[in-house]
């Protein structure tokens, strides 16, 4: 079972980010059209690096957190996951991947925050998958959790 949540989680995370990014980059902002290169071979490398971003995130989830935050699996998805966003961006920035060919202090700021939101969704997924299988339906268990029996 724990091996079973655990792989559900980190494919489901990784797929929900991949697509957020697809839908992002390649409908949003059309920065697909500017590669350099096969958008196989992009796509490719995308798909890996959401598979571990989608590990780390699932990983960051399990970590031993302090009891008033433990008890809050919805709360424990967004630290992971925003906690991997910024993470990433700080990365993805020192090597220099971007589709700017100019960067702004507002350019910089404006993709950290997407790249956080993004990884913050593939955190809440996998809150939601440990909630679900744990618990029940993540919707009610999370509405009681918040505002009570």
């Amino acid at each position: 079972m724990n091996t079973t949540r655990f792989l559900l989680s980190w494919i489901l995370s990784a797929l929900v980010m991949f697509s957020l990014s697809y839908l992002w980059h390649g409908v949003f902002l059309n920065d697909l059209q500017r590669l350099s290169y096969p958008k196989g071979i992009f796509l490719t490398g995308c798909i890996i690096t959401y598979l571990i971003l989608g590990f780390l995130v699932t990983k960051i989830y399990l970590m031993n957190y302090p009891k008033s935050i433990a008890r809050k699996p919805l709360v424990r998805g967004l630290i992971a996951g925003s906690v991997l966003g910024v993470c990433t961006y700080i990365v993805s920035l020192v090597v220099g991947v971007s589709f700017n060919y100019t960067l702004t202090l507002g350019n910089i700021l404006f993709d950290l925050l997407w790249q956080t939101v993004e990884q913050t969704f593939g955190g809440v997924v996998v809150a939601f998958v440990y909630i679900w299988i744990y618990e029940g339906n993540p919707v009610e268990v999370i509405g009681r959790k918040m505002f009570g029996d």
